[in-house]
């Protein structure tokens, strides 16, 4: 784990750390390639499908806490939605990066375990190291600036082909949060929907928001908004907002010195005792034991 940091410049609000920047518009995605190295702040987010690639190199993510180590020469997949950031990195080799819109990810109708896994905050990697997936990213990177519909279109094939192959032979979970809700085969505009609010929810968790706000964020009632969310999701917009909040807070807890009323606040929630009842009934233990088994 990396030293804990007191710097109030560290502690900037999480809703105003969201990285918009990987964020591909519909029917696109984004790749980047660079040297993988420890973060600059504390965590990140961003409402992207990640799908990674490291070469000549091992390095350690942190999600709110939770440690998972990826290999080199293997492919990982998970939500960036969680909090997550680069403890640790072995060697001096390169990650390559692809950013998939949410909306396209399920839209592709994967088989259901995959997606069920993703949707829920599992970390996935392929289990055994092959030289199509070194030569297929290097492929995709080299080619990236081709930008016509066309490319992309060939470019977005390759990548759900390559997500198939690996539902079929299996994969790894090098980190997995909890216990995994039905996925139901929805629209694509329905997808739509479903995308902004896990949007609004993870750039504003830390204030005041309900269950209205959230629905409003992509033109809905509440009515209509909070089974179609269900569907897609397996969980309620309420335990949505409830998961954000709480990994943000297991992540202060963590990582920071930061007081637990101070946690409770930053974290959106309206009292400390609320905070104490919500966090103890998800974790089985209070705040303060928590920041302690984790250090």
């Amino acid at each position: 784990m990396s030293q804990k940091s007191n710097d109030l410049a560290d502690l900037i609000p999480f809703s105003e750390r969201v990285d918009k920047t990987r964020v591909p518009a519909a029917n696109d995605f984004i790749i980047e390639r660079h040297v993988p190295t420890l973060f600059d702040s504390p965590y990140h987010h961003h409402t992207s499908v990640e799908i990674n690639f490291l070469q000549g190199c091992e390095m350690t993510y942190s999600f709110s806490g939770n440690e998972a180590h990826v290999t080199a020469d293997s492919m990982t997949v998970f939500w960036g939605a969680s909090p997550h950031r680069v403890t640790d990195v072995v060697g001096k080799g390169l990650i390559t990066n692809i950013y998939l819109s949410l909306g396209q990810f399920v839209r592709w109708g994967l088989p259901t375990e995959m997606v069920d896994a993703i949707l829920t905050g599992a970390v996935i990697s392929s289990p055994n190291q092959n030289t199509y997936d070194k030569l297929l990213f290097e492929r995709l990177y080299a080619e990236h600036k081709l930008k016509s519909a066309t490319w992309t279109r060939l470019h977005l094939d390759e990548i759900e082909t390559r997500l198939r192959r690996l539902a079929l032979e299996g994969w790894d979970t090098i980190f997995a949060p909890g216990n995994t809700p039905k996925q139901m085969e929805v629209t694509s505009k329905a997808m739509l929907h479903v995308e902004a609010m896990l949007r609004y929810i993870a750039d504003n968790f830390t204030i005041p928001i309900n269950v209205t706000d959230i629905a409003q964020a992509t033109s809905l009632s509440a009515g209509r908004a909070r089974p179609l969310f269900k569907q897609v999701i397996g969980a309620s917009i309420k335990q949505q907002l409830m998961r954000a909040r709480l990994s943000h807070a297991r992540m202060l807890l963590t990582e920071t010195d930061t007081k637990i009323a101070s946690i409770a606040l930053d974290s959106g929630f309206s009292s400390l005792s609320a905070f104490y009842e919500a966090f103890t009934k998800a974790n089985k233990m209070s705040p303060a034991q928590y920041r302690k088994n984790a250090r």
